[in-house]
């Protein structure tokens, strides 16, 4: 909004520059963003934020001025005028869009150029001049805030006035030459034939005013503030008068402006008052708002000590009215053009903003120490990221809502998904129960930038019908690692996944994972596996089958993915922890002895190591499996596998002997147990 500094003069006494005024301003929540001079005169370029529109008029901006320097208010003086209560032939017929509406039939006016004193403000603030009857029209508007506009009432058919919707592909040509095709979600004024006017925005060209007008009727309304700034989009038209009914007018200041408006028209254009009519339809009863506020509410809640005098002075000149209440405090009535403020806290900030938030001392509020108690599977997540992060994979964030296509595309059943009532875009339609659709989106994303190389993990959220959990998503291709020396690249593969599991699941104490097959149609046949954890599944992992991939347009082969329940692991981790005890480093010698077996093909690693563990007893300290090996020495339906067993006791050192006795009931019970074969 421009502001002429001049014209605010007229109504406050203010004594200080331009610049002065504009900090004032700014400080007080109205930001000047710029100042010009036109014509000796320093025109303010004024942000006024939504919430307040009675600031949009030289008065609101004089009654802000006046608080902050605590000046009086001069409010121009209205004579008394005669209005004949002379019954007019009005019609609304859209009451909930047109809640006030009053007309002043104004005779034998006499229209021609406006004197000086009204042409200088407006021009200083860009507003064309026309003639006098318009320019006190827009001296109105920008004097108070209400929107008014001038008919030539000899062209209204049947001097009637209608406020209604318009209809279906009505048109009308507005004042600015330019015609407007109309619907029924726009409203209008009309007369019996034709629509004069579009409510709030812009009258027509049909009944403007023009230096051969004689008889006018003034209108001033208070319009519903979403219908204008809808139809003013449909249109394409945005006008002074809409920009303030958009915003909200007060509906009490309907009528000072009709009779501001009247008077300047009958000083300057002449003329005599023939009716003047006020319909108002959404008159309310007179429910006063009122709140109150004591001294020490405001020293707390500003962290400075201002008096309540000084705060009801600064009230009184914003137009509250005040009043000392029981027990020290301040009764306050709110204004009916304040509908920003709602109670106790909203007056504290007028009476802060005034004051001036610079003069305000800077407190650091008061926080009260309390021990909060440590959730551990924040800690647990946290060992687990750290882990991935270790091993050289990249936390990836996405998002929790994806397609119904993106669920069938990953062989999921779209039935289980939790569907979003109101998804902005057909993209977010369902909430995902699991990690691989995003995680497969991530890795479309990324090869198509030609980045082949792909190591990822998810923690994040999936939901079910039932509720939430937390889960981990694993996604992994290309290659892992690079060998220098020889320019050996590794590709990723099935061990690969499944040791960043074991390493992460080892971090968090939650140690031996089992491994079963697992027949997902997500993974390609015989390459998807259960991860089990003390007989509970945990979650699975395995090459993603090359249907999906397809179905993802994903032509890189080799993609990786592995899915767990955090919430069942850090269960058991929370048991493991309560039980575990210290245990120190060993300082005996260890035996390491090697065993090479053949052996039946069907048979796992796991249930050979199984089998070691519980034939060895207390001796064995581990079991790692050096080679696997598939030659000519080996029958067919068996491999080789060559084992590494490391015997050690924490109390004393082994003997030669028991470490032979121990090894030998290894290879006894393998042989009894596989039929393995001792190479």
């Amino acid at each position: 909004m421009k502001l002429s500094y001049n014209w605010l003069k007229n109504y406050i006494a203010v004594n200080v520059n331009a610049e002065t005024l504009a900090h004032k301003l700014t400080m007080a929540g109205l930001e000047v963003k710029a100042i010009d001079t036109v014509d000796s005169d320093s025109v303010f370029e004024i942000e006024i934020t939504p919430n307040r529109p009675d600031c949009l008029s030289v008065l609101g901006i004089a009654r802000e001025a006046s608080a902050i320097f605590n000046k009086p208010l001069k409010i121009p003086a209205v004579k008394n005028l005669k209005l004949p209560k002379q019954k007019c032939d009005l019609a609304i017929l859209d009451k909930k869009d047109c809640l006030r509406y009053i007309g002043c039939l104004i005779n034998n006016v006499s229209v021609r150029q406006s004197p000086e004193w009204i042409k200088k403000p407006l021009t200083a603030v860009e507003l064309r001049t026309i003639n006098n009857v318009v320019d006190i029209t827009n001296f109105g508007l920008m004097e108070t805030g209400q929107p008014m506009h001038a008919f030539d009432f000899d062209k209204l058919a049947g001097g009637k006035i209608i406020v209604r919707r318009a209809k279906e592909g009505e048109k009308i040509i507005t004042i600015d030459g330019i015609e407007r095709k109309l619907d029924p979600s726009i409203l209008v004024i009309a007369d019996e034939k034709k629509t004069v006017a579009i409510a709030g925005i812009m009258g027509g060209k049909e009944t403007e005013v023009t230096e051969s007008t004689k008889n006018i009727l003034l209108e001033s309304a208070y319009f519903e503030p979403i219908l204008i700034r809808r139809a003013g989009r449909k249109l394409g038209l945005s006008t002074d008068a809409s920009y303030r009914f958009e915003r909200g007018v007060d509906m009490e200041g309907v009528e000072q402006g009709a009779r501001r408006a009247t008077a300047l028209i009958c000083q300057e254009a002449g003329g005599s008052i023939q009716g003047y009519f006020d319909l108002y339809p959404g008159k309310r009863k007179d429910v006063k708002r009122q709140t109150s506020i004591t001294k020490n509410q405001i020293d707390e809640f500003l962290g400075a000590p201002i008096s309540l005098e000084r705060g009801k002075a600064i009230l009184n000149r914003l137009g509250f009215k005040t009043a000392n209440g029981a027990k020290g405090a301040l009764k306050i009535s709110i204004p009916p053009f304040r509908n920003d403020v709602k109670g106790d806290v909203d007056i504290i900030e007028e009476i802060a903003r005034v004051v001036g938030y610079d003069n305000l001392p800077v407190t650091l509020p008061e926080v009260k120490f309390s021990n909060v108690a440590v959730n551990p599977n924040r800690i647990l997540r946290k060992r687990v990221t750290d882990s991935l992060l270790a091993l050289g994979l990249n936390e990836a964030v996405s998002y929790s809502m994806t397609s119904r296509k993106n669920i069938e595309a990953a062989k999921l059943d779209s039935a289980l998904a939790v569907k979003v009532k109101n998804p902005l875009t057909l993209e977010q339609e369902c909430l995902r129960f699991s990690m691989l659709p995003s995680l497969l989106e991530l890795i479309s994303i990324n090869l198509n930038r030609g980045q082949r190389d792909i190591k990822f993990f998810e923690a994040g959220k999936t939901y079910f019908t039932d509720g939430e959990k937390e889960t981990l998503g694993i996604i992994m291709s290309g290659h892992l690692s690079v060998d220098w020396r020889k320019g050996i690249k590794a590709e990723a593969d099935f061990y690969d996944i499944k040791g960043v599991i074991e390493n992460t699941l080892e971090k968090i104490g939650v140690t031996p994972v089992e491994w079963v097959p697992n027949k997902s149609p997500v993974f390609e046949p015989g390459q998807g596996a259960e991860i089990i954890l003390n007989g509970e599944a945990v979650g699975a992992l395995g090459a993603i089958a090359a249907e999906i991939l397809h179905r993802w347009d994903i032509k890189q082969k080799g993609i990786l993915f592995a899915e767990l329940d955090l919430e069942t692991i850090y269960a058991q981790a929370a048991k493991k922890t309560a039980g575990r005890k210290y245990c120190p480093l060993p300082t005996f010698p260890a035996v390491v002895r090697d065993l090479s077996l053949a052996i039946k093909s069907e048979v796992s690693f796991q249930q050979v190591r199984e089998t070691i563990q519980k034939t060895a007893g207390d001796l064995l300290a581990s079991v790692k499996l050096i080679e696997q090996y598939l030659g000519e020495k080996i029958p067919p339906g068996q491999r080789g596998l060559v084992l590494s067993l490391t015997y050690q006791s924490s109390a004393r050192t082994l003997r030669e002997d028991e470490v032979n006795q121990a090894h030998e009931k290894i290879c006894k019970a393998l042989i009894d147990t596989f039929g393995a074969v001792r190479r």
